[in-house]
């Protein structure tokens, strides 16, 4: 069975995906922008680096109840 059809893999999945991209983004912070045609506007974040660049920043912001979430889920896995 796929991952994304097991609610419990999706989750995992989803929280190794916010903690692989905020790591990333933590090595090298440009990473995920991709830079505007006018230098006066804000980058846009659109296709998949820009998913990648809101996952990465949700890992920054809630990173505590990522933490938590993350614990949770491998007591999770590893117990049921």
């Amino acid at each position: 069975m796929s991952a994304l059809f097991d609610f419990p893999s999706l989750i995992v999945v989803l929280l190794l995906f916010i903690c692989v991209t905020t790591h990333a983004r933590t090595l090298r912070p440009a990473l995920f922008d991709t830079p505007s045609e006018n230098p006066n506007e804000p980058n846009e974040h659109k296709g998949l680096l820009g998913f990648c660049w809101k996952m990465s920043r949700v890992g920054e912001r809630v990173s505590e109840y990522v933490a938590v979430s993350c614990v949770i889920m491998a007591f999770y896995v590893i117990m049921f």
